[in-house]
């Protein structure tokens, strides 16, 4: 079954023309916005490494290398879909039409047709592919173009002869792609849940947003800074009569911000292990006095702060402590204005790496996504460390780790006097502005 084809003879790659060629040929296709590209860091003898996939219809693309000996190498996968099947010999016809003289072949070098009845051959074995995953009868996960899909066999074996479970499979395999996506993708914590297991993977939800479950063996759900941490299985049981509640497959699911109310009752049925206190908050400290990152490289950063994907990594000192989810607050100290320039989320588990000072110490890292940037010498409005050290005399705010963990009741009362600040902020700007409150 081929799987890879490679195009040769190509002098000098036409890409505007065979673009152009493609979206003729591929008459499927009537937006172009709704063919999407991921890219890809080229690697070994790659010069450019891209996914081509359709909106809505492709379960794992097409994949595009092009190659430092000029070829062009293209990946249809095992369980591209019938529109990937499409997709793929419409991208090869178009170079063929623009590169007349190229020469195409399989994994065993023969040549290979790109007519509509090669296509529909290669459509077949991929349903035959997904055929023979279900009667194996095992549980498989399928890497697929957005997320990966659950097959559970048992799902498709032994109902109705008249059902085709080829394409109900391929239909739930579209389906998780797809749906919503502007659901949230929770991410996977690693914790020990009891005392006699090993590390186990738990998906925290506080029923804020829509959100999409990936594979875990937990849910935690929060009410205040408690979570409950319950079995996947208990929890889809819990919430599989709650119309805001999705399975999409065997492992994963969707999960709508439901009615506080009703998230709390729920929250006391669940049946699982309860942990106060659960989010952490930690104090990261930028002392400009001694640090390698200077105010021009914070400067840059606030031009990019609204990006997708911003993210910082920081040297943090209680770092056996720190899980992906807590909360963190960096304090700017050194010469100039002093006191809170950053607020956000951990979203990576600590890892060690060169010690930025140069003393070759061992120092780890964590990576921080920011809800919050405020430049220290350019806002009259900044939550000092004066203020923070009145507020809550027994931390050191003025010296110190970076990476200090706060206890329960310190990192309460930093929660509430946060929420003064903005308040107070905002209500400031309002005034300044005639009504109008910058964020």
């Amino acid at each position: 079954m081929a799987y890879k084809f490679t195009i040769k003879g190509i002098r000098k790659f036409n890409e505007e023309r065979v673009i152009e060629k493609f979206f003729d040929t591929f008459k499927e296709i009537k937006n172009v916005e709704d063919v999407k590209i991921i890219n890809h860091n080229p690697v070994n003898d790659e010069i450019d490494s891209y996914t081509l996939m359709t909106f809505d219809v492709s379960t794992q693309g097409v994949n595009i290398k092009r190659l430092t000996s000029k070829d062009i190498l293209v990946e249809l996968p095992w369980l591209a879909s019938q529109m990937d099947v499409r997709l793929c010999y419409a991208f090869m016809n178009a170079i063929k039409k623009v590169h007349r003289a190229v020469h195409i072949v399989d994994e065993e070098e023969k040549d290979v047709k790109l007519t509509d009845a090669d296509a529909k051959e290669q459509w077949h074995l991929r349903c035959k592919n997904m055929d023979d995953i279900i009667n194996r009868g095992e549980a498989t996960v399928i890497a697929g173009v957005i997320r990966d899909f659950h097959l559970n066999p048992a799902k498709y074996i032994g109902r109705d002869e008249a059902a085709n479970h080829t394409e109900d499979a391929f239909a739930d395999f579209l389906n998780v792609q797809w749906s919503h996506l502007e659901a949230v993708d929770v991410r996977e914590e690693k914790r020990h849940i009891t005392e006699d297991e090993e590390l186990s993977t738990i998906r925290v939800i506080d029923n804020t947003e829509i959100v999409f479950i990936g594979a875990c063996q937990y849910v935690g759900m929060m009410k205040g800074n408690t979570c409950k941490m319950v079995k996947f299985g208990d929890f889809c049981t819990l919430m599989e009569s709650q119309e805001e509640f999705r399975l999409l497959d065997a492992a994963q699911a969707l999960l709508g911000k439901m009615d506080d109310d009703l998230w709390n009752e729920l929250f006391d049925k669940a049946d699982g292990i309860v942990k106060e206190n659960f989010r952490k908050t930690f104090i990261m400290r930028w002392n400009t006095d001694i640090s390698n990152y200077k105010l021009s490289e914070f400067e840059s950063a606030m031009d990019d702060f609204f990006d997708e994907g911003f993210y910082y990594d920081w040297s943090i000192w209680d770092y056996q402590k720190a899980h992906i989810g807590d909360r963190f607050y960096m304090i700017r100290t050194g010469e100039g204005a002093n006191g809170v320039v950053m607020r956000g989320t951990i979203i990576g588990s600590p890892y060690p790496d060169e010690d930025w000072s140069g003393k070759g110490r061992k120092v780890y890292y964590i990576r921080m996504s920011l809800t919050n940037m405020i430049h220290p010498d350019r806002t009259p409005l900044l939550l000092s460390t004066d203020e923070l050290t009145e507020a809550i005399p027994d931390f050191n705010w003025r010296e110190g780790h970076s990476g200090e963990i706060l206890n329960d009741s310190q990192s309460a009362k930093l929660e509430e006097v946060w929420a003064n600040y903005i308040e107070r902020t905002h209500t400031i700007s309002s005034e300044e502005s005639g009504g109008q409150v910058f964020e």
